[in-house]
């Protein structure tokens, strides 16, 4: 009996960090999508169907929205990193 109680007391002290990280996580998703829209985003397909389509092609043929969305993430990633105590 003693060592069901063991057992059931690691369980809880296994699952209650993940339990609060879970929750933490979810609190940030929230916070997250409570963020409004930024207008120049809105915005931004009306400039994009102004573009030609030739310049279009190339851009596409030169991967240039590709290479934007890693240069961006890389960034941000960069970002994220250096907020880290200890590393960055």
């Amino acid at each position: 009996m003693l060592s069901d109680f063991a057992e059931w007391l690691k369980d809880l002290f296994l699952w209650l960090p993940l339990k609060i990280w879970e929750m933490l996580l979810e609190a940030l998703a929230s916070v997250l999508e409570a963020i409004p829209v930024p207008d120049f985003i809105n915005t931004a397909q009306g400039y994009m169907n102004g573009i030609g389509g030739n310049v279009l092609w190339m851009l596409s043929l030169f991967a240039v929205p590709e290479g934007l969305t890693m240069v961006m993430s890389a960034l941000l990633l960069r970002f994220l990193v250096r907020r880290i105590p200890l590393i960055g």
